[in-house]
């Protein structure tokens, strides 16, 4: 799981500049954000591009203001990418 917020659409440049830090070959890769207004926005394409040889799996997005209100949504979510 790579995790952070949504800034303008993008993870941030730091999140990128980590992935391209260390091999993900042969790894699934799943993001998870929060987010104001873009959902997932452009991480899973980001991560893909800094990751190569990796597999990016369905990603999280949870709404900033949500956050609190949103275990029914993370169990769901990791039942479904196989963590629970």
């Amino acid at each position: 799981m790579l995790g952070s917020g949504i800034w303008n659409v993008r993870p941030p440049m730091i999140m990128r500049t980590f992935a391209e830090s260390l091999d993900f070959t042969g790894k699934t890769i799943l993001p998870v954000v929060t987010y104001a207004v873009s959902g997932l926005g452009t991480a899973p394409e980001e991560y893909a591009a800094a990751c190569p040889g990796a597999t990016i799996g369905d990603g999280l997005a949870v709404r900033g203001e949500e956050v609190q209100q949103a275990s029914a949504v993370v169990l769901s979510w990791l039942r479904r990418v196989g963590l629970r």
